[in-house]
């Protein structure tokens, strides 16, 4: 027993006496767990929203009743409202920027109320939505209704005037030959009341049966009526106009485990030296640049082998599909692997002993891959989140291998990605070259 507790102690104090080797065991799954439990909920409290969520809206009628919709929205907690034109909401919502923007249109104001009555006349609001980002356009979609029908209430609907259309839509309800419905009943219950608290507010009689208006179309089915019409435009210029996840899902994989191999590559490379290779090296007319870049060279082809791989059996299997850019895909593809590359040399440069540049390497790793969105889109992370973000390489290969493949962008759209992360491998190959060393420290 003695031996077996000399072993043990002898054990973790070698163990902790390694300050990389406590920072895996306590601070890389602390922080894990902090961050992955900020996206989905957190403590229940305040939501991680970090500020609401950013929506776009365009208001072609600028009427009161539109002005009132627009106010209902900044107003709310929930959301962060731009006011813009239809192109650039058109653009912002494309290049996945923004998740919905709201079209509201010419007339709303003078119809929207007309319209709860005869549905000839709704006017029709158009929500242009990311199509990857379906939970933001049901939010509001869903809110819409509420703020409209305020609106309306509160901009349009004087008691007479409000009279004459309950009874438009009484008539309506009467002239009606199909079966008596629930919520038909509903709707006329409704209706009743609304104008037997309208007459006795004016001192006027109850509306009585009539033969005027005009009557209903016919369904198979009989809804509440709504005071507008809303129409959905998923904004993608993929064949499909889906979102396909498996496209996002293997580019933020494919980059983590191309990153990890590479890791492995560059740890090879310090044993080499802790061999004696590099000081034979030294002996052949070889300079230290050359080797650098051939070692840089090499470390890019495995990436871009590897995510070649990555991305053909997406597309054989899960049919994904390049529905932008080819040019624009095969750049974001080379820079990719130029960054990876540079980067596994440079953790390299920095751990300078194999053990040092495991424990660097597996951290700086896994903060990438969930700071970048390759485990989960950036766009389910706080506001505050998605900006710090873009300071990570990460983000800008996902970016742009999400607009050549799902989003189906033009290569235009993958030239900012191409620059970042080239500038990114410029920054990195620096690092390599001012901190690894022919010899062993």
């Amino acid at each position: 027993m003695t031996q077996i507790l000399a072993i043990i102690r002898h054990d973790l104090k070698l163990y902790f006496s390694d300050r990389r080797a406590l920072i895996m065991l306590f601070v890389v799954p602390i922080g894990i767990a902090s961050f992955m439990g900020s996206l989905f909920g957190g403590s229940g409290g305040k939501g991680g929203t970090g500020g609401g969520l950013e929506i776009l809206i365009v208001d072609q009628d600028d009427s009161a009743v539109s002005r009132g919709v627009v106010a209902a929205f900044v107003n709310d907690s929930t959301f962060r409202v731009t006011v813009t034109n239809e192109a650039a909401a058109r653009a912002l919502v494309l290049k996945g920027q923004r998740s919905v923007a709201l079209l509201l249109p010419p007339g709303l104001g003078t119809d929207a109320l007309p319209g709860l009555f005869n549905s000839a006349r709704r006017p029709i609001v158009t929500l242009l939505h990311d199509p990857s980002r379906r939970m933001e356009k049901s939010l509001v979609e869903g809110m819409l209704v509420p703020k409209v029908i305020g609106s309306v209430a509160q901009n349009s609907l004087r008691p007479e005037q409000a009279r004459e259309f309950i009874h438009q839509g009484l008539t309506n309800l009467s002239r009606d030959n199909r079966p008596n419905l629930p919520n038909r009943q509903i709707y006329r219950e409704l209706l009743e009341r609304a104008d037997k608290l309208l007459a006795t507010r004016m001192n006027q009689p109850l509306f009585g049966p009539t033969a005027a208006g005009t009557n209903v179309a016919g369904t198979n089915a009989f809804t509440l009526p709504l005071p507008f019409a809303t129409r959905t435009e998923a904004l993608t210029r993929s064949s499909t106009g889906d979102y396909n996840g498996y496209a996002h899902s293997f580019a933020g994989m494919g980059l983590q485990f191309v990153l990890m191999c590479l890791l492995d590559f560059a740890i090879g490379l310090l044993r080499e030296r802790e061999a004696g290779m590099f000081r034979r090296l030294r002996v052949a007319p070889l300079g230290r640049g050359t080797f650098l870049f051939g070692k840089g060279l090499s470390l890019a082809l495995i990436s871009v082998l590897s995510l070649t791989g990555c991305f053909a059996f997406a597309m054989l299997v899960f049919r994904v599909r390049v529905e932008g850019s080819w040019p624009g895909f095969v750049a974001c593809l080379l820079a990719t692997s130029l960054m990876t590359a540079s980067l596994a040399l440079a953790i390299a440069a920095i751990g300078q002993t194999p053990a040092g540049t495991r424990g660097i390497g597996i951290a700086v790793t896994l903060l990438l891959v969930m700071i970048g969105g390759a485990w989960v889109p950036a766009f389910v992370f706080p506001q505050w989140l998605q900006r710090v973000s873009l300071i990570t390489p990460t983000r800008w290969a996902v970016d742009g291998f999400d607009a050549m493949t799902w989003r189906g962008l033009g290569a235009e759209a993958a030239i900012m990605p191409v620059a970042v992360m080239l500038g990114f491998t410029a920054l990195f190959g620096a690092i390599t070259w001012a901190r690894l060393r022919w010899d062993a420290e």
